[in-house]
């Protein structure tokens, strides 16, 4: 599923390299030079590639699950908690029929692996985890429902509640470069002057935190279509996984939550040009701060209510406003890029005139451990006289910048893979 997402996103990037190539032939009214017109067949040949990758892999991981499912088949008796391990169905159909079974037949025995524990003698205590395939499918929707995860963020399993992630320690280059390692240009039989440290290593640790969330749902929607239940309940728990994620992700205090990119030591806000505004000042201010290394990877998030000043800017900088100048004028949409890199716009980003409005991320600078599968429990008991039953799920995840501080250049400002606007003229960095 992971080489599946990464070929979606390379072929997302074609997409929108190819069609920078057109809208900049199309602004200048123009026919697609000698080297545009050969780059251009180039990525239309990668994306056709990168689709018929895609669908090879797909068509893998469907032969993979029969090849499990015949063992499953296979006549003879299995150990209990088997069937769940060699079947990513855990040998359920459908989603809708393993949600039937949590809420009708706890004691079926396809469910005898996936308790999660708690109370042996109430089923619903504990809940169960959601089967690989059925997991994977919920996930798949909550990334593209989210900013992070989709983005780049590094996703680390957790074999244990904790993990540690060791990271080496260089803030700054003004004497040595990865705390403590020095170079000098030393003529022939010249004494190699001076001395370094080692470096300095230190480690992010990720503690697993319990994201728990709960919904409502009639029972005759149950008993009537499970089907719709399914499609139901995995939009409802995927969206909210991500919306909750991203959220922590972002802004979250660390505090029984993950470490979001607003808290941690390493953002650098850079001072706003003017109150409640963005100006084309602001943008390249930010730029200017991220780390060269992670520009070729970084991605901007933005609140929508930023899109006015975006707007405004295009009105002077940007072609696709200018009607003049052709690609559409105000007919077209605007490009999904600021200054060459691609912009998501998320609620979960600070509203228009507070400090993280507008974020450049490089995402890989920030790790999520994954530790528990996402389990559903079921409870008529908590709406009994509505008819109505109470679906909760649970995820354990953490999430923490893998850098705590920005980092010092031998030259110039300091740099950070997290920069964001704040949200007044003075008293940023």
């Amino acid at each position: 599923m992971d080489k599946i997402l990464e070929l979606r996103r390379k072929r997302t990037a074609l997409v929108e390299e190819a069609r920078a190539i057109l809208d900049k032939a199309e602004a200048e009214k123009r026919d697609l030079n000698e080297v545009e017109g050969a780059r251009y067949a180039a990525i239309i040949t990668n994306i056709q590639k990168n689709k018929e990758a895609e669908a090879r892999l797909v068509q893998l991981l469907g032969l993979e699950e029969e090849a499990k499912t015949a063992v499953v088949a296979a006549p003879h008796k299995p150990l209990p908690g088997s069937v769940a391990v060699l079947d990513p169905k855990g040998g359920f159909r459908s989603f809708g029929e393993f949600l039937r079974a949590v809420k009708y037949s706890p004691a079926d025995t396809r469910l005898l692996a996936l308790r999660t524990g708690g109370n042996e003698g109430v089923d619903t205590a504990g809940g169960f985890t959601v089967p690989t395939e059925f997991s994977k499918q919920i996930l798949m929707m909550a990334v593209e429902a989210s900013v992070m995860r989709p983005s780049g963020a590094m996703i680390i399993p957790m074999a244990s509640d904790s993990i540690a992630i060791p990271r080496i320690v260089d803030t700054t280059h003004a004497s040595s470069i990865f705390g403590g390692v020095v170079a000098y240009w030393t003529e022939e039989a010249g004494t190699v002057g001076g001395g370094g440290t080692d470096p300095a290593w230190g480690q992010v640790k990720l503690i697993a935190k319990k994201l728990t969330g709960y919904t409502y749902v009639s029972n005759e929607l149950l008993a009537d279509n499970a089907v719709g239940l399914e499609a139901v309940l995995m939009r409802m728990f995927a969206e909210a996984l991500g919306y909750y994620e991203d959220t922590a992700f972002i802004s979250g205090d660390g505090v029984g939550k993950p470490l979001g990119i607003l808290k941690s030591g390493a953002l650098l806000s850079v001072n706003r040009s003017a109150a409640s505004t963005i100006a084309i000042a602001d943008v390249a201010n930010i730029y200017k701060r991220m780390l060269p290394s992670s520009m070729s990877r970084a991605v901007w998030f933005g609140n929508p209510g930023i899109m006015g000043q975006l707007i405004a800017l295009g009105s002077t900088y940007l072609t696709w406003l200018n009607s003049s100048g052709g690609n559409g004028g105000m007919a077209a949409a605007p490009p999904a890029t600021l200054l060459g890199r691609p912009i998501r716009f998320t609620e979960k980003c600070s509203a228009l005139g507070t400090a993280g409005d507008l974020i450049l991320v490089d995402p890989s600078y920030y790790l999520i451990g994954e530790r528990q599968p996402i389990a559903i429990a079921a409870s008529e008991h908590v709406r009994f006289t509505t008819d109505q039953t109470a679906w909760r799920f649970v995820e354990r995840v953490d999430g923490q910048p893998w850098v705590d501080s920005a980092f010092t250049p031998a030259n110039g400002s300091t740099l950070s893979p997290f920069v964001t606007l704040y949200s007044a003229t003075t008293g940023g960095d």
